[in-house]
């Protein structure tokens, strides 16, 4: 065993010595070559530098050009594909008076803000209805861009002059914005693009301190002897990029003369490059490699002790010791996340079981039993049934969606009785949706505080559960006409959404707290719970979570 361990180290060693032999020839055949190679083809690289200067800034043009033309080409073609395939833009579009128009507005707004988000297009769209004059507008840009301004500019050049639709520039609060306007005898519909971002960025890419970026309707002219001047056109949009070619040489000649330099000293020194080489990388490396093995062979307790004066390698070594060490916190850690979802766990059955809701289901159950009304006590008989199988099922952590919705429904049919029909609750799930599995109750809770916190003493309340899969992404809505929240209430439950407000010694938020910890427990840290709310109008409640649902039906 001895033995074998010995001629372990003397093989790695061999090979750092040969491997490390090969470095330095190659170095020589490198540099020799390259430094005469400059030095003969210095007086030619002038004109070289700028040309490729030129084709690398027309390069970044082009590319950023192409990706402003594919946003332009995105935001138009969602813009009509709701026009003529979604169907509760198409009844928007009717402007017909009453609920249906208010509650299209809002799935289309819904509809419009996922793809919008999803799809490289424009930073903000909007559908303004000539009829109502009323406008649907959404943007991811801040702030966003007086659309009204633009919208009444375009309605009276529409009227005195033959305005052309398509894609213009404006400049709005020293910000320049790239606006489409499309007018239609019932309808005007755009897009905006911000132009300053991708200017910037543009910039930034730039590797010259002299410079200037500028987008417009113009392609600039090269007449300036000292001036080089790059363009790039999509539909009639055009990039300009300026640069001085006195920077392009002078940089670029100052690098060259430093690379001579170095390589003149790099070969006056390769005698003696072994030698530092040796001490800074080869001894080194050897420390971690007998590191790794240790570690390989079980010495989960070994550490490296070696100082190293270099700073790279240095930190090669704590960052060894750490890995060791997160290795041994592992399996506690592992431990500690068992222990939480058991916590979760118990902590839901708490949440679950509501002796006020169940004494208000037997108080009802005793009412309809003195009226003699059989067929609702039945109902309701078989609701609780459901209720407790399904919260008490055997070794189930997630369940699947359809058997949620079932539930719901029969809960909304067992209140509809408690309010005298005064609960209406419609499903929009996408097919694919049935197959997805949820932990129990997340859905159900948040329309138990529907009705809990959304019933009026007059009217209905409607209950929507809209569920969207794509490109391995679910998004469930459920949303109410009811009450709604203040900005105060509002405010307070996305600080709790978002872990910046902590509930303590209490029962409010539980239910939410305990949503949002079971989505990222189940699905991981990029699952999302977000609220809207307007006080006497709405509440939206939104999760979204990965989910292949390829491989969970393999």
């Amino acid at each position: 065993m001895i033995s074998w361990g010995k001629s372990m180290k003397q093989r790695d060693y061999k090979i750092f010595k040969y491997a490390y032999v090969k470095v330095i020839i190659t170095m020589i055949l490198l540099i020799s070559p390259i430094n005469i190679l400059l030095i003969i083809q210095y007086r030619n690289t002038t004109d070289f530098l700028v040309k490729q200067a030129e084709f690398i800034t027309q390069n970044l043009a082009d590319d950023t050009m192409n990706e402003l033309n594919t946003k332009m080409e995105n935001a138009y073609d969602i813009l009509n594909h709701f026009l003529q395939e979604d169907a509760d833009c198409i009844r928007m579009r009717k402007q017909e008076d009453g609920y249906g128009y208010d509650s299209a507005k809002m799935k289309t707004y819904y509809n419009l803000k996922t793809m919008g988000s999803m799809i490289n297009g424009g930073d903000g769209y909007f559908y303004y209805m000539r009829q109502k004059n009323d406008i649907l507008l959404w943007g991811q840009s801040a702030p966003r861009i007086n659309v009204m301004e633009i919208m009444t500019n375009f309605l009276l050049d529409e009227v005195l002059t033959e305005w052309k639709s398509g894609w213009h520039i404006y400049n709005i609060s020293n910000q320049q914005y790239l606006v489409l306007m499309v007018g239609k005898k019932d309808i005007i519909y755009g897009s905006w693009v911000r132009l300053d971002p991708i200017i910037r960025n543009t910039g930034q890419s730039l590797e010259y301190e002299n410079y200037s970026v500028s987008i417009s309707d113009i392609e600039e002219e090269n007449i300036e002897k000292n001036v080089l001047v790059v363009s790039s056109e999509k539909q009639g949009i055009v990039m300009n990029i300026r640069l001085m070619r006195n920077e392009i040489v002078a940089v670029v000649s100052g690098y060259q003369k430093i690379i001579n330099a170095a390589s003149l000293i790099y070969i006056l020194l390769i005698p003696v490059l072994y030698l530092f080489l040796r001490k800074l990388l080869l001894q080194p490396l050897r420390v971690i490699l007998e590191a790794h093995r240790q570690l390989r062979n079980g010495q989960s307790d070994y550490r490296i002790t070696t100082k190293n004066s270099s700073v790279e390698f240095q930190e090669v070594y704590d960052s060894f010791n750490n890995m060791a060490d997160d290795l041994i916190r592992f399996k506690i850690d592992n431990y500690e996340k068992e222990i939480a979802r058991q916590q979760m766990e118990l902590r839901n059955l708490q949440l679950q079981i509501r002796p006020h809701f169940l004494l208000n289901t037997f108080n009802l159950i005793s009412v309809l039993a003195q009226r003699g009304e059989i067929y609702p006590i039945q109902d309701i008989t078989l609701y609780l049934s459901d209720y407790f199988r399904y919260i008490f099922r055997s070794n189930k952590d997630l369940e699947l969606l359809s058997k949620e919705l079932e539930l719901i429904k029969m809960y909304v049919k067992m209140v509809s009785i408690r309010y005298y029909g005064r609960v209406e609750l419609q499903i929009d799930i996408e097919p694919e949706l049935n197959f997805v599995r949820i932990p129990p109750l997340l859905i159900h809770n948040f329309v138990e505080n529907a009705v809990k916190h959304g019933i009026k003493n007059e009217g209905i309340l409607h209950i929507n559960i809209i569920g969207e899969y794509e490109d391995r992404i679910v998004n469930i809505y459920i949303i109410d006409d009811g009450n709604g929240m203040t900005k105060e209430q509002l405010q307070e439950e996305l600080l709790v959404v978002n872990g910046l407000k902590k509930i303590e010694g209490s029962n409010r938020h539980v239910g939410l707290i305990n949503a949002i910890k079971r989505i990222r427990y189940f699905y991981g840290d990029t699952a999302q719970l977000d609220i809207e709310s307007e006080k006497g109008k709405m509440t939206s409640i939104k999760m979204q979570f990965p989910y292949d649902l390829e491989e969970r039906l393999l």
